[in-house]
């Protein structure tokens, strides 16, 4: 009887594999998805734009339907921290003209919103205008939105049949390099993907998990490296959100290459919404962007390579000291030497700008303040390159171009003499004044007009005043007080305490009694060494009410004016703290105060509780050992600089310490070669000087 054959088994094809493997993933994640859904799980997508703009999975507009069944567009939930909320219906009504504002946050309205923009000067002029047309006119502006992002949102509004695109885009081109320069150079396909897996629960889970563990893994290294420094910024922490989603100035460097990639990346991109707009049919205007040149410091100046920093810096602040005390030909002279010696340093130009504005010498002052602009490090104001890459665009593409920085100059001229355009036209660096933006919706019809891109004349006063009646209705005091104080909190983040002073002292002209400006008015002015307004304003605000915040910083500004009775109830006051740091500087005054005050047993308690959070801080252990030597324990004394000088051993401070405790335990030797140190490291201090004077005739030399 023949064997019989095995049979051979089936064999699936790669194919089938493939499908039978997709379609379990697909039913276990499915699972997963259905389950985290149960649970509440939400996406990061639905509340926040994790792509910062850049992927096209997470648009602006989101849709719904009305009671009429017809689709209207909404600005997305998840967008509503940098865009106005705006609503239309997707199909355009008849005989509606659809106006899309797209740039920054100047066409947002910041620091206030859409009510009070130019946005809303166009809204309510264009039916004055051409009353026989139904006018949309939807704010699209973008809180830090640069061209690249501008373009995006113009991409997308291009499906929804506009007739008119005005761009005003120039201000944010350097921020967004620096802040999104992995996205810039990442492709648009990978922005899309993180985007698709942060709309699902299960990609956000393990995102959010992730974010988690390396927040605690930073947190656990930063404990291990704590330090105690006195110069770190109060309470950032407590500044406008939107200013987490920016670097600072440290990142920015002089690069005159990566300057020729952001203006060539920035004209093309203006390029890019002209074929966008073109190609729906629709016209478009640029706004020219206009700056605060005399109102705003450069936000980070270099001196030219090669020249003495240390020098020119010490000159830089002679010639501004004189010019606070009125003496403008010595500030002018000193000036004009630092910008000979280094022309490319912003806050030289600057200075330079403002001395020349004191002089009444207008036109070298506009000249030195634009020049100051340009020579910015950190260039948040649009630069002239920019501005002449946009009309050179505009020129070749045959493009409207509303000139609102001439006609801002020539407003500024006709009204004050000058053209060096300050907080009389800005609220900070960049934003306008609302009679600003006023002037730019105006501007931008009768540009409209002129180039009869809409039919009718150009508005009339009357119409202007009526408008204006309606706008000024609509500004709430306390909305307007806050976004001064929002401003003024801005400014005080970066340190740029002198425009923090402004617009602080604008929220106040309208809400006197806010307690937080006038904090930040107190600690800006502190900031800039006025110290009797400092503590003026101080005074009030302890008048007001008992202000947290202030105790710590009036503490330490009355105990370096000397007024150490008044100073120590404050800072005990600011021992009652969840914030380490600052209860560590209360210790540390309050050592400082009783060190003063010949309290040294106190004064040595005190600063136990700051060596225990902080036991490498130098400054603290070396005011531990005075205290300890004059509290007649100098072996102590001496024991914990000996220790600290290991570590540091050419510490000035220490060594003179050290050299005092063992002058007094009879160690000689020891205390002359401390000294020599100390003098070493500072052979201008004249009390070193005189400790070695005493040691040299007391000891034998050193071998």
């Amino acid at each position: 009887m023949p064997t019989k054959k095995p049979t051979a088994k089936t064999q699936l094809t790669w194919k089938k594999k493939a499908a039978f493997a997709f379609i379990c993933t697909s039913l276990f994640f499915g699972g997963v998805e259905f389950l985290l859904f149960l649970l509440g799980v939400s996406t990061i997508t639905s509340k926040s734009d994790p792509s910062a703009g850049f992927s096209r999975q997470i648009p602006l507009l989101a849709s719904s339907t009305n009671e009429s069944g017809e689709v209207v567009l909404t600005t997305a939930s998840n967008k509503e921290s940098w865009f106005n909320v705006q609503s239309f219906l997707k199909e355009k009504p008849a005989n509606t003209k659809r106006v899309f504002c797209v740039g920054g946050s100047t066409t947002f309205g910041r620091p206030f919103a859409d009510s009070t923009s130019y946005v809303r000067w166009l809204r309510e002029l264009l039916p004055e205008v051409d009353p026989a047309s139904q006018w949309e006119v939807i704010n699209a502006g973008g809180v830090s939105y640069a061209s690249y992002r501008v373009a995006a949102v113009m991409r997308e509004l291009a499906q929804y049949e506009p007739d008119l695109f005005i761009v005003y885009s120039a201000q944010n081109e350097f921020l967004e390099r620096r802040t999104y320069a992995r996205m810039f150079e990442n492709q648009s396909w990978m922005n899309d993907l993180s985007a698709a897996l942060q709309s699902t629960r299960t990609g956000s889970t393990v995102q959010r998990l992730t974010q988690a563990l390396q927040r605690s893994n930073s947190s656990s290294e930063d404990s291990e490296t704590k330090t105690l420094s006195k110069s770190s910024a109060p309470y950032p922490e407590e500044v406008d959100e939107m200013l987490n989603h920016s670097v600072g100035p440290l990142h920015y460097h002089r690069n005159a290459e990566w300057r020729k990639e952001v203006i060539f990346e920035y004209q093309y991109n203006l390029e890019d919404m002209i074929s966008i707009a073109r190609n729906a049919g629709a016209e478009i205007v640029f706004v020219s962007p206009v700056s605060n040149l005399r109102g705003t410091s450069p936000f980070k100046s270099l001196f030219d390579e090669g020249t003495d920093e240390k020098s020119l810096t010490e000159v830089l602040q002679t010639a501004r000291t004189h010019l606070r005390s009125g003496q403008l030909d010595e500030a002018l002279s000193l000036a004009r030497e630092v910008t000979e010696a280094s022309p490319k340093s912003a806050d030289a130009q600057y200075l330079l700008g403002q001395i020349l504005f004191a002089r009444a010498e207008w036109n070298e002052a506009e000249e030195a303040f634009a020049r100051a602009l340009e020579e910015d490090i950190c260039p948040l104001r649009a630069i002239k390159p920019l501005r002449n890459a946009l009309r050179s665009v505009c020129e070749r593409a045959d493009v409207t171009l509303v000139e609102a920085e001439d006609l801002l100059r020539r407003t500024s001229i006709d009204q004050k003499g000058h053209a060096c355009l300050g907080d009389d036209y800005f609220l900070d660096h960049v934003h306008p004044t609302l009679e600003v933006h006023r002037l730019l919706g105006k501007w931008i019809v009768d540009e409209l007009v002129a180039n009869s891109l809409i039919a009718g004349q150009a508005p009339s006063q009357a119409s202007m005043d009526s408008i204006q009646d309606k706008v000024s209705a609509s500004i709430d005091d306390l909305e307007t007080s806050i976004a001064f104080r929002n401003l003024a909190k801005v400014n005080h983040w970066a340190g740029k305490f002198a425009e923090a002073t402004v617009a602080a002292r604008r929220s106040l002209f309208i809400a006197p009694d806010d307690l937080e400006s006038r904090f930040l008015l107190a600690d800006s002015l502190n900031n800039l060494e006025q110290y009797e307004e400092a503590r003026s304003e101080y005074q009030i605000l302890f008048d007001i009410e008992d202000y947290a915040r202030a105790h710590l910083p009036y503490g330490e500004l009355l105990l370096n004016s000397g007024m150490v009775e008044q100073a120590e109830p404050y800072l005990i006051a600011a021992l009652l703290t969840d914030n380490e740091e600052h209860m560590a500087r209360a210790y540390y005054d309050l050592g400082l105060l009783y060190s003063a005050t010949g309290q040294y047993e106190l004064g040595v308690s005190t600063l136990e509780n700051v060596i225990e959070a902080y036991p490498d801080d130098s400054a603290t252990i070396v005011l531990m050992a005075f205290c300890l030597r004059n509290a007649e324990r100098t072996a102590d004394a001496a024991e914990l600089l000996d220790k600290f000088l290991q570590q540091e051993p050419n510490h000035a401070r220490g060594n003179f310490e050290a050299a005092e405790a063992h002058l007094a335990l009879g160690n000689l030797q020891k205390a002359q070669n401390h000294i020599k140190v100390a003098v070493a490291a500072e052979p201008d201090n004249a009390e070193f000087k005189a400790t070695l004077n005493r040691l040299e005739q007391t000891a034998p030399a050193a071998p």
